[in-house]
């Protein structure tokens, strides 16, 4: 590893220079959770996928004269999807290359075979550090300006050693150096290359932009060092903006960050206090609880309104929150489902509900049921050690975390993919909806004098 100082020269930097940097592509995936009747709202599915996404890159470079594309690895899902990428890829590069826009790439966990076997075919694509060897690239801009890239690629699918870690070559500091690595930061056990954030500020180049972490990171500093964050949310855990960033390089070195709103798709997540539903029966309720959805959706675009730039579809992920004398009557409407099949377009933008997330509660007096010694009284009080969060609410939600992955590994086995897995969040929830569901059963059996057989 190099000592982090650039060698050499002290002379005035060239003209700016303007590159469009891509994360997490993974092309060949599908985004997941899209209703099948979305078209009837004249969108097509296929114009939801990190494909179309990648297609929106090579339009947008070429249409604002950038100077060069750079890919943070994981561009291909896996080397039985290459086939399938290879013609967009191939495509993308070409029209890139007769635009005069140069286009870089590193290999990730993903792609660390299907990557190198595509750049043999695709003359105008550089691999950068093929076989886990840094490498570096000086390309040259319309304006005159020159940058050079730094790039390490995976050279096998698991690497638990730190790349930075490795010898570098020297390089002048005449240039301006971006480095382009995917890795797992600040996660000593990974295998997949971790690498300490300290170890990037000792590292040489103006900025490192980094691939494997689908959250994009704040890069708005000054030498900015995080991830780019995937082209497109692929599922309701990436939410929030994605999409490209386009790094603005100065004659001085300074590097400027930019995330341009190019995802087709994009996942939010909104709550809802069912306290807000008015009190009312049948379908006068379940109107009443539509037209509160349908105020959600309208939240989520006021929020999202001015960065949806290219977005065609919202996913939206509602959590129902608050107490209610209605919540038995709404849990039957979600029990229903038809009511979350809803859907608004806000000129052009299909909004649609994901998922509902109940953590909504009856208006109960839990303090008082937990005074008793039978079943409403032993749950009570597991409910409200899971509404305070302390370490009885942890070993509840890992106990239960445990046996709904032993239940999906065994249904599921191989095939178990890390959606289906359970996560914290969504374990505490569903033992909490699931709680108050049975205590309102436990305690409509006690009212109706049916409490002594439970």
């Amino acid at each position: 590893m190099s000592d982090g100082k650039q060698k050499g020269g002290s002379g005035e930097r060239d003209c700016e220079f303007r590159l469009l940097c891509v994360g997490d592509i993974h092309l060949g995936r599908r985004p997941s959770r899209i209703p099948e009747d979305i078209e009837e709202y004249g969108v097509n599915v296929a114009d939801l996928t990190p494909v179309a996404a990648w297609k929106r890159v090579v339009a947008w470079a070429i249409d604002n004269d950038i100077d060069a594309v750079v890919l943070a690895g994981d561009v291909v899902e896996g080397l039985d999807d290459r086939f399938e990428a290879y013609g967009h890829l191939e495509s993308g590069v070409r029209k890139l290359y007769n635009a005069g826009i140069g286009i870089v790439g590193v290999a990730g966990n993903h792609d660390v075979q299907a990557l190198p076997r595509l750049a043999d075919h695709i003359d105008q694509f550089k691999l950068l550090g093929r076989g886990g060897n840094w490498e570096s690239v000086e390309i040259a801009g319309r304006s005159g300006g020159r940058m050079r890239l730094l790039g390490w690629s995976f050279p096998e699918k698991h690497v638990r050693r730190n790349p930075l870690d490795d010898p570098m070559e020297d390089f002048s500091a005449d240039v301006s150096t971006i480095g382009i690595l995917h890795c797992d930061v600040d996660d000593g056990y990974s295998q997949y290359a971790p690498v300490p954030r300290t170890a990037f500020e000792q590292a040489p180049g103006d900025a490192w932009l980094l691939g494997h972490i689908h959250k994009p990171d704040d890069l708005s500093a000054r030498r900015p060092i995080g991830y780019l964050g995937s082209l497109v949310g692929l599922d309701p855990g990436e939410p929030d903006l994605h999409g490209p960033w386009l790094a603005t390089i100065s004659g001085s070195g300074t590097v400027e960050m930019t995330q341009l709103a190019l995802a087709p798709l994009r996942y939010e997540r909104v709550d809802l206090s069912i306290e807000s539903i008015p009190d009312l029966e049948g379908d006068d309720l379940e109107d009443a609880f539509a037209a509160a959805l349908r105020s959600a959706l309208n939240t989520v675009h006021d929020r999202i309104n001015t960065t949806l730039g290219d977005t065609r579809v919202v996913a939206c992920r509602i959590t129902l929150t608050g107490r209610s004398r209605n919540h038995e009557r709404v849990r039957h409407i979600l029990r229903d489902g038809t009511v979350q099949a809803q859907k608004c377009d806000y000129g052009g933008i299909v909004y649609f509900i994901e998922k509902i997330i109940d953590e909504s509660a009856p208006d109960l007096d839990l303090a008082a049921i937990a005074k008793g010694s039978d079943p409403p009284a032993l749950l009570a009080r597991r409910l409200i050690h899971l509404q305070e969060g302390g370490a009885e609410a942890q070993r509840l939600v890992e106990a239960a975390t445990k046996d709904i992955e032993r239940t999906t590994q065994a249904v599921l086995g191989a095939f178990a993919t890390a959606d289906e897995l359970a996560s914290t969040p969504d374990v505490h929830a569903l033992l909490l909806g699931a709680g108050f569901e049975a205590l309102e059963d436990l305690l409509a059996q006690r009212g109706s004098g049916e409490g002594d057989e439970v």
